[in-house]
């Protein structure tokens, strides 16, 4: 990684007559620092911020230096929200930085270092917006400096901050990550600017006799749910093509704009198209839109072929590394062709691939699905072929988003004479985008987000 200003923060005093100086508790008075014998000590030495590039959008990139190998538990907390540190064993030894200060200019970014027991060192960062962390990931020491661990947040809005943070209550431990080499990734950018973490003096709203008493919270996000709507197929990609010649680009595009008007009536939710004409998009296009619209649900829907005209009803899919069956698996392969009539893709390798938190945050997004497919099935009960199909599970590419939960609705197949007169219909389609609308507002109502 560039690093165009070097923060030196060595440590010129001796740690115990540092831990007279600051005795810093978080929630409740801790013990301490000298509780921890000094063999047992790894010390937080410095912090540096910048900006980076990740998924073509602007994320905050953390340093944190520490004098030995890291061990850490990462976890997220709301109201406000936080991205908090717990390392075993550690103190704060930054030299004169105090351990609480600003790490942007507006006050939007502030780090405080406290006890929440007498054998573990807390560093806590407060953020103005929702942010999460997109990657996490150990350096190796350099010549004159510490082990780093590497935090890249992003404020990619509640939903994604809520799936993060369930998936690391789950799994909260950071520990013995691969070391890896930034500069030949295609996710993250070279930083191009960097700061270093500014001393503040604590106010009196912060702290009170070593206590937190209040922090002002972030300015609430407006009460409506963001809900993306992706119409399959378009342009040069017509998809299923019925005997009738009914196009499937047509019954998805009539379908999104149809459901578009139905959740918007709501007056709860800002529903958005990934697209509102007849043009291409590749399929991790489709998911890029929707985490840039800060997204709380993605809906794809479809209307495909199968081999067998026997084949009909509706299917709600979520994501699955193996499918449920093996017409599941060949409709998600049929729908991951689509992007080879784009040609090849040169935009690197999927996120997904090289970073495990990711991975992890995808794990939590494919459970919120679940209940999305489930609350879908309660609804379409009395359409032809109702929920008789269930819920089923593939490989869907549409659908990887790590951290919106996505589901994939074939709305029927135009290899079937049924299913096709009924996408034909525009009564259908109206019916069915009314039961859509129930099941996606029961469900964000459910969630809590």
């Amino acid at each position: 990684m560039m690093i165009t200003k070097q923060l030196c923060l060595t440590m010129k005093t001796k740690f115990t007559s540092f831990a007279k100086l600051f005795t810093f508790v978080i929630g409740v008075l801790g013990a301490s620092s000298q509780t921890i014998l000094a063999a047992d000590i790894n010390a937080f030495t410095a912090l540096r911020t910048g900006e980076v590039v990740v998924d073509g959008a602007p994320a905050r990139r953390i340093v944190i230096e520490m004098a030995k190998p890291i061990n850490a538990k990462l976890f997220l907390l709301d109201d406000p929200y936080r991205v908090v540190l717990d390392v075993v064993g550690a103190d704060w030894d930054a030299g004169n930085l105090l351990p609480l200060g600003d790490l942007d200019e507006e006050g939007q970014l502030r780090y405080r270092y406290g006890r929440p027991d007498a054998q573990t060192g807390r560093l806590v960062f407060e953020l103005a917006k929702p942010a999460a962390p997109v990657r996490a990931f150990l350096l190796p020491p350099r010549e004159a400096g510490g082990h780093r661990l590497v935090l890249d947040i992003q404020d990619r809005g509640r939903t994604a901050f809520n799936v993060a943070k369930a998936a690391l209550k789950k799994q909260p431990y950071i520990a013995e990550i691969e070391d890896l080499d930034i500069g030949n990734t295609q996710a993250v950018s070279q930083p191009v600017t960097q700061t270093i973490a500014k001393p503040s003096k604590p106010k009196e709203e912060v702290m009170s006799q070593g206590r937190i008493v209040s922090i002002a919270k972030p300015a609430p996000r407006p009460q409506r749910w963001v809900v993306m709507i992706d119409a399959g197929h378009g342009g040069k990609d017509p998809g299923a093509i019925g005997k009738r010649g009914t196009r499937e680009k047509e019954v998805t595009l009539k379908a999104a704009r149809i459901l578009a008007k139905k959740l918007t009536a709501t007056g709860l939710v800002t529903a958005k198209l990934t697209r509102h004409d007849d043009h291409y998009l590749k399929l991790r296009e489709r998911i890029n839109i929707a985490r840039r619209a800060q997204a709380d649900l993605f809906i794809s829907l479809h209307a495909d072929a199968f081999h067998k005209s026997s084949a009909k009803g509706i299917s709600v899919f979520s994501l699955s590394d193996t499918a449920s069956d093996k017409e599941a698996a060949y409709l998600a392969k049929s729908e991951n062709q689509a992007d080879l009539i784009g040609g090849p893709d040169l935009e690197g390798e999927d996120p997904l691939a090289a970073n495990e938190l990711l991975r992890m945050f995808q794990r939590e997004s494919m459970n919120e699905s679940a209940h999305v497919a489930s609350s879908i099935l309660m609804e379409i009960k009395d359409l032809p072929g109702g929920d008789k199909r269930g819920h089923r599970f593939a490989g869907f590419a549409v659908l990887k988003s790590p951290d919106i939960p996505s589901v994939l609705v074939e709305m029927g197949f135009l290899t079937n004479a049924t299913d096709e007169a009924n996408l034909r219909n525009d009564a259908y389609i109206e019916g069915l985008a009314d039961r859509l609308q129930r099941a996606i507002i029961a469900y964000l109502k459910q969630s809590g987000r």
